[in-house]
Order: C-alpha cells, then sequence, then structure tokens
C-alpha cells in the first residue's frame, strides 16, 4: 500500500470511499462530493502535515484527518476504511490520528485534549474504536426536505413580528449574540467573539451573508437563521431562537423563508444535521417544517493526555 497526504486531487476518489462504506453500513451512499469538499477546504485542517491516504491498486481504500474542531476547544477526526481493506487498516489510521493529536496537544502546552470524530451507529470501525479507548458521547440526525414536495404553508406571523435578511455589519452582530445566547446550553458550545465567528463563516461552503436572517419581535432579534448555498444542495448550518421567544413559531418561519429563498435558487434539497439529545426539540422543530430523518451518525470521543 502506499501512504500519502490528501490532496483536492482526491476528491471524487475520498466520495467514492465513503459511498462504498455508508452502501456496506447503512444499505445507501448518502456522501456527496460537496460533502467531502467541506472536511478537505475546513481552514483549520493542514492537509500536508494532518491528512493520510491509504492506496492500493490505484484506489484509495483508507483516509484519516485531524484539526481543530470550528465551534469548540478540541480536536475533529475525519475517519474512512474501505469495506474491503485489511482489518489492520483501521487501527494504523487510528493510530496515526492519536499520534497527530498528542503532537498538537504538546506543542500547544496542554496536558489533556479531547478528540472527536463522527460514524454511522453500528461502523465498521467500531471495534477498532473501541480496542484504542474510544467512546460515544452524542448521536446526530441528519434530516431532509425535498424542496419539490409538499411543505408546510408559511405560518401567519403575529403582530409586531418581522423576518429579515441580516443585511449590514450591525445586523449581523445583532444575528450572532441572538445566536450565542441560544446555544448558551448546548453541551459542546463555546463561546466565541463575533469576529471569530465572522471569520469562521466566511471560510465555508456556500457562505453567503444575504442567507442570514432576523426574524424581530417589536423590533427586538428573537431568531436567527444561516443558510448556505451549497453545490448540490442547500444547507441550514444555524438555527436558534432567545429563549424567551420559543413556542411562537418563529424558527418554523424562519426555515420555511429560507426553504423557498434556496428553491428559488435552484435547489431542490436542503438537509441539516441535528443533535437527536437536544433539549429544545430541534428535531421536532425542523420535522414541523417539512423535513424528515434520514440517517443518523454517532460522535465518538478519546481523551489524549500527555504525560
Amino acid at each position: 500500500m502506499q501512504i500519502r497526504a490528501a490532496m483536492m486531487n482526491d476528491l471524487t476518489a475520498l466520495t467514492e470511499l465513503f459511498q462504498a462504506i455508508e452502501l456496506v453500513e447503512i444499505g445507501r451512499a448518502e456522501t456527496n462530493k460537496a460533502d467531502i469538499r467541506h472536511i478537505l477546504i475546513t481552514p483549520e485542517l493542514d492537509l500536508e502535515r494532518r491528512s493520510c491516504v491509504y492506496e492500493k491498486d490505484g484506489d484509495i481504500i483508507g483516509f484519516a484527518a485531524l484539526h481543530f474542531a470550528p465551534h469548540a476547544d478540541q480536536f475533529r477526526a475525519h475517519l474512512g476504511v474501505s469495506p474491503v481493506a485489511p482489518d489492520s487498516l483501521a487501527d494504523a489510521l487510528l493510530r496515526q490520528i492519536e499520534e497527530w493529536a498528542q503532537k498538537q496537544t504538546a506543542t500547544a502546552g496542554r496536558e489533556r485534549e479531547s478528540v472527536t470524530l463522527f460514524q454511522m451507529p453500528q461502523a465498521l470501525a467500531t471495534p477498532a474504536l473501541q480496542d484504542h479507548g474510544w467512546h460515544v458521547v452524542r448521536r446526530y440526525s441528519r434530516l431532509i426536505i425535498d424542496l419539490n414536495g409538499e411543505r408546510p404553508s408559511l405560518l401567519q406571523l403575529p403582530a409586531g413580528t418581522e423576518i429579515r435578511i441580516a443585511a449590514c455589519d450591525d445586523d449581523r452582530r445583532r444575528l450572532h449574540a441572538v445566536l450565542e445566547e441560544a446555544l448558551s446550553g448546548h453541551w459542546n458550545h463555546h463561546r466565541r467573539t463575533f469576529e471569530e465567528f465572522w471569520a469562521d463563516q466566511q471560510q465555508r461552503d456556500g457562505h453567503d451573508p444575504s442567507l442570514w436572517w432576523i426574524a424581530e419581535v417589536e423590533g427586538t432579534p428573537a431568531a436567527v437563521l444561516i443558510a448556505r448555498s451549497q453545490p448540490n444542495r442547500g444547507w441550514i448550518a444555524w438555527l436558534g431562537t432567545e429563549q424567551r421567544y420559543r413556542g411562537r413559531g418563529l424558527a418554523r418561519c424562519l426555515l420555511l423563508t429560507a426553504f423557498a429563498e434556496l428553491k428559488a435558487r435552484g435547489h431542490h434539497m436542503v438537509g441539516v444535521d441535528v443533535d437527536s439529545a437536544n433539549d429544545t426539540n430541534a428535531t421536532g422543530v425542523y420535522e414541523a417544517a417539512g423535513m424528515r430523518v434520514l440517517g443518523q451518525a454517532d460522535q465518538w470521543q478519546r481523551d489524549i493526555n500527555i504525560s
């Protein structure tokens, strides 16, 4: 086998790798090129130093990468092992991820750090993950909506309520403030300044400030949504409602507004990933707007200790 760093030219081959894994694990291929491109262009990922692919007879049969997670003070890893790869490959890739994480943790002068990665429930890599001391900390659901199908009608907004685009810097700062308050209770949320948040959003695939919306109640920002127009699909990146304004249908109205705009831009499908254990019933909010659960993924975690 040949081992080398991953490259943008691997986009098609890596997509085929993850689709082959999904066909065995869940019976259908979900990953598309936009998903893989999102990984490869992650601003925090140094492809040359912290990614690798294993090739055999010209085909990629294994992939691993490590970078700082965009929303939290931890590492995010990516792992893909072909169903036809030898059993030892998952072990080798996990050892590489852990070695990268140890070096980065030591370089940062920390004694302990955590790494997370996502795998389908009952993933082929589960035995290797367990052998290496990883454990499941959360389960996420992916929901989608077919924009060509029938969708719930837009709710009548209460008097004094308005939905508008966050059209200027001040608006985007207000949007960020609402999002921070709405997400403050999430188990893995770490506060960021607006400047940090804005710099991160500008790097994201499909970034477009004209897809940032604010729902205001009596002139006060109450709920917000950020969508992205990615290749082959629309995506809901962020959605949040301040606690005191929940239960008024603002999130659903924002979603339906986003769906209408994304359909007008030529999209036929919109997706979102949601924490299945979210205590605000986020999955129910998306389902009320016409989305359905397509599948789930487990978030695995391993603590890295520097002795």
